[in-house]
Formats: C-alpha cells, structure tokens, sequence
C-alpha cells in the first residue's frame, strides 16, 4: 500500500514536505491558496510553504527573531505574503488566532505549517475559532512515535506524534503522513480521499532519529547509535507529560560495590537453575 511519504521532494523543505504537501493538495484540492507558517525564518530556510507562495499562493509568514525577521522581509518583498514579527504564544494576546485577525486574515487556511521547536504541541492545541484544511506540526524525533509524551509548555523539548496525534483528534484532524520531523493531518471529511495511502501510525512512523538503550542481562548499557540527532549532554530536569522515567547514571567510582552485586546475582541465578 502506497504512502504519501513515497512523494517526497525538497525544493525549499527539509525532508521531502514539498512533494508530500503537493499530493495531499492534489488529494484534496484547493480553496483560498492561503498557507501560514511559523517561525518562518528568512522565508526559505527549511520552509514548508515557500514552494506554494513563489507560485499562486498568498503567505502569511510569522518570525519573532529580528534578524531573521529583516531577512525575512527582504525574501520576500516580491511576493505575494505579509510578514507578522511575533512569537506565536498559546494564550494571551499572541496567540495565532491573534495574530492572523490583527493581519485580517478571514478566510480558511488551506495550510497552516507550525515549526518553533518546543511549544508546537500546545500551538496546535490552543486552536479554537481557525480551521485550517491541512496542518504540518513539528515533532521531537527522538522520542518514539508510539509513545504519547510532551514536556510541559516553554520547554525546549517538543512532543511525539502520538500526542499530536492525540490533539488532533480532539479537533477533528485525521494524521494522514509522518517525515522524520513533521506530522500531517487532514481534517476528518477529508478522510475517505486517503483511503488508497497507507495512514496507520505504526505503519507511516519515521524512527531514523529515535535511539535504543540497551542493557544486559547485569543492567550493562550501551546506547544503538552514536551518531544522536542533537547530542547527549545531561539528565533532562524538566517537567514531562506521558510514558516516562528518569534514571541515574552510577559514579565510576561504585563500580567494585556494582560488580559485586552483579556476581551475587549471577551466583544466585546459577544455583536456581
């Protein structure tokens, strides 16, 4: 069974969203050619909706950097899009819905692609009056795909795709594509369009970046990969919602008292054979 991820192509994205929005698009058809996307950087850095504005498409495009923001404005003075410097917040009076009736944005988003690394989750989940057809949320690809985990708001950590996928539900969106880094959901009328793609999460997950922990049989561990996705430095301290736990790495300097124990439990294990 086919898979929207079998159409990927990068023109501005990073893994291949190009190709996949413009089948989902070719799916589903347009209506107001209108995309929003945050943080938006210079416009086509990694961009999952620049390939729609430099053709027909209107873009309305958010970066509260501003550096990036000048730069921003600058790309793309050409087209057609209209620049909001601002960092998209989940309440109060940043939040997008904010924003985009400040810019006088009254039509429906065709495309709506959140990006800001840490708070997309709680973006997604603050949606109450837009509906945009297509959402891309960004997701932590570290942590595996099944497991239901978001760190609590304003950490630099993100959530899995199990947990946007857990809000998007609750909203009326169907997850129809997974790339290495970004969700894609649909909304539910829109469902039955898709029923020839492969949509099933365990099916369409993307685990290129998640690492094993791996122990023996002693409670030795050795990690499956070394080449990590952002480096490992140390124990992270904050707050997390879902499948979890912490652990304790033991000071080197307890490994006699650690041998020790593993030797009484292997002596222990052989005499019960």
């Amino acid at each position: 069974m086919q898979k929207l991820v079998d159409y990927r192509s990068n023109v501005y994205s990073q893994f291949g969203e190009d190709g996949i929005i413009e089948r989902i698009f070719e799916t589903i058809g347009t209506k107001s050619k209108l995309c929003v996307e945050f943080g938006a950087w210079d416009g086509f850095h990694m961009a999952n909706t620049a390939n729609l504005w430099t053709k027909s498409w209107r873009g309305v495009l958010i970066e509260g950097n501003q550096r990036r923001y000048k730069r921003l404005l600058k790309n793309v003075s050409e087209y057609n899009c209209s620049c909001i410097c601002a960092f998209v917040q989940s309440s109060g009076d940043s939040t997008l819905e904010a924003l985009l009736d400040k810019e006088g944005v009254t039509e429906q988003i065709d495309l709506l692609s959140i990006d800001i690394d840490g708070n997309d989750y709680y973006i997604f989940e603050s949606l109450k009056t837009i509906r945009p057809r297509v959402v891309v949320c960004e997701h932590n690809p570290t942590i595996p795909a099944e497991i239901d985990l978001v760190a609590a708001e304003n950490n630099y950590f993100g959530c899995s795709v199990s947990a946007l996928v857990r809000v998007g539900e609750s909203k009326g969106y169907k997850l129809v594509a997974v790339t290495e880094t970004n969700s894609f959901f649909v909304l539910n009328e829109y469902e039955e369009l898709f029923a020839e793609y492969e949509t099933r999460l365990e099916k369409i997950k993307n685990d290129r970046y998640v690492t094993y922990f791996i122990t023996s049989y002693s409670g030795e561990y050795v990690l499956s990969k070394t080449d990590l996705a952002y480096g490992a430095s140390f124990p992270y301290k904050g707050k997390l919602i879902g499948e979890h736990t912490r652990i304790s790495f033991h000071s080197t300097l307890l490994r006699p008292v650690y041998d020790l124990i593993r030797k009484a439990k292997d002596f222990v294990r052989e005499q019960l054979k």
